[in-house]
Parts: structure tokens; sequence; C-alpha cells
């Protein structure tokens, strides 16, 4: 009577147990897979945070580099300025005129810092820096010669100033000298100047002479000399000696004073400014002496010596204002 029963409730539990035992069976495959599918993102995702730190890695060096860069056209563009700035103190001191290359110079800095803190083309401002570069460097070059060039003229002029000194000296004791031996001899041979007169002259336009009151202008000092009669005094060419002494008692000189411009009086040999010749028959004449100056000349008195045939036939003065 209970067998049917039984039979019934084992079937049951039977199919209970399989129905469970495919449920569990299922779940882990399922889970299975959810696992490796979570696995596989995770790697994947590890795969690209590691490409993007790589990427961000490169991207920071080629940050860095391009700052390296900047830094290092930036050092080498205030080397330049530095070096130019040094120079430009020694221009001033040597008083010469470089204007077309400096505002050459000027140009390309100016273009340069635009380059770098504007536009942020480091590849112009570097090929800028090269040329700029290229252009200090002969500009550089041209400035030690010229600093070269002015010491030397610095120690020749010291030398020149030495030996003028030694000049004005000896000149001094020769020109008392000379007239205390004037008063002496006899003036019936010697020729007579009878009058002095100076001109200052400038070239204008084509070379055209003109006069000038303005010291700055003056290029070319002419003495005129009316000399006077004299039928004792030998008819022949003649030569006159003029100084021109400064007022600080030195004889002028230029590169443009013609060489023997001296004679010998005793053991000494006498200093001029200029010399000239002129054919002399015993009748009054005038004649021109031109000296063209050198250095800029001086304000004050200057004083004008004459000789003939190593004789002081003459003297006056001017001043320059």
């Amino acid at each position: 009577m209970y067998r049917p029963k039984s039979r019934i409730y084992i079937a049951f539990l039977v199919t209970s147990l399989i129905v469970i035992s495919s449920w569990f069976f299922l779940s882990s495959n399922q889970s299975k897979d959810t696992h490796r599918d979570l696995k596989d993102a995770i790697s994947l995702e590890q795969e690209r945070s590691q490409e993007l730190e790589e990427k961000f890695k490169e991207s920071e060096n080629i940050r860095i580099l391009k700052l390296e860069e900047e830094n290092n056209l930036r050092s080498d563009l205030d080397d330049i300025i530095e070096q130019y700035d040094n120079s430009r103190d020694e221009i001033d001191n040597l008083n010469i005129d470089l204007d077309e290359k400096q505002f050459e110079i000027d140009s390309l800095k100016s273009e340069i810092r635009n380059l770098l803190n504007v536009e942020n083309d480091f590849k112009k401002a570097k090929k800028k820096i090269v040329a700029l570069q290229n252009i200090s460097k002969k500009y550089f070059e041209q400035v030690d010669s010229l600093s070269a060039v002015s010491e030397l003229l610095v120690l020749e002029n010291k030398n020149l100033k030495e030996e003028n000194i030694l000049i004005k000296n000896k000149n001094k004791n020769l020109n008392e000298e000379l007239n205390e031996k004037d008063k002496r001899i006899d003036l019936g041979s010697t020729l007579e100047v009878k009058q002095i007169t100076f001109s200052k002259i400038k070239y204008g336009k084509k070379g055209k002479e003109i006069k000038t009151i303005f010291r700055r202008n003056i290029q070319v000092l002419r003495c005129k000399l009316l000399i006077a009669a004299n039928k004792v005094a030998k008819a022949e060419k003649k030569l006159v000696y003029i100084q021109y002494i400064s007022p600080n008692g030195t004889i002028l000189q230029s590169s443009n004073t013609p060489d023997g411009s001296e004679f010998e009086y005793k053991d000494s040999t006498i200093q001029v400014t200029t010399y000239s010749s002129f054919d002399y028959k015993n009748n009054e004449m005038e004649i021109e002496v031109d000296w063209q100056r050198g250095n800029m000349l001086e304000k004050g008195k200057y004083k004008i010596l004459v000789f003939i045939e190593g004789k002081l036939v003459g003297e006056s003065s001017f001043k320059l204002n």
C-alpha cells in the first residue's frame, strides 16, 4: 500500500538531484567564463595603461629636450649679447664708427627674441643665432684689430710728445741764441720781412677755397710774406722756413709737412713746420706759403717764426678761438 508513494518520492528526489547537479554544473561553467573574461579585460587595460605611460614618458622626454634646446639657445644669445655689449664699450673708448654692423646685429637680436618669446620657432631661432654668431665673429675681429692699432698709435703719440718736449726745449734755447746773434750780424745782406699776414682756408664744393673764421673748419694756414728790396743781398733762389708754434709751445707738424723741413744752425738741427723756395731778384716781392694741418688746431695764441738763410727775419702771432 505504501510502495507506489515511495517510488514517487524516490523519483522526485532523483529528479531534484539531477536538476540541482545540472544547475551547479552550468553555474560553474558560467563562472569560469566570467572569470576568464574579467581576467582578459584586466590584462587589456594593463596593456593600454602601459602604452599610455610609455607615450607620456616619450612626450615628457620631448618636452624636456625642447626646453633644454630653448635654454641653450637663450644662453648662446646671452653670451653673444654680453660680448657685443663689452665690445660697444671698447668702441666708444676708441671713438670709431661701426654703425652699419651694429645695426645689423641689433636687428638680428630683436628677430631672435621674437622667435623665442612670441613665435616659439626654435628651428628658425637656431639658424638666426648661427648667422648672428658669424656676423659677431667678424665684428669682434674688426674691433680687436682696431684696438691693436689704437694701442700702437697711443704709443707712437707718447713718443712724439716726448720728442716734441725735447725739440721744444732745444728750440727755445736756439731761438734765444738766434735772436741774440741777429742783433749783432750785419743787416746789410739780411733780407727783411716787412709784413706777415695770415689766411685761414677751407675747401668747399669742387675744391673751391673759402676763407673761414671757425677754428674747427680750418684746413690750410696760408702765410703771406712781403719781403723788402735789398740790393746788397745776393740775387738767387732762396729758401724760407716757417715755424708755427702752438699755444703749448710745440712746433706744429703733420703728414703734409714736406720732407726736409729743417735747417742746420751751428751743431743743431732746427725743426720747422714747412718751407718753400722763391726766386729773389733784389726787388720787393710777395710770396705765399701754405701748410695743411693734421689734427684739429687747438684754441689759443699761436706764434710764427720766419727764417731765411738760417736767420730769423720775421715773427708774428695770431689767435684761434
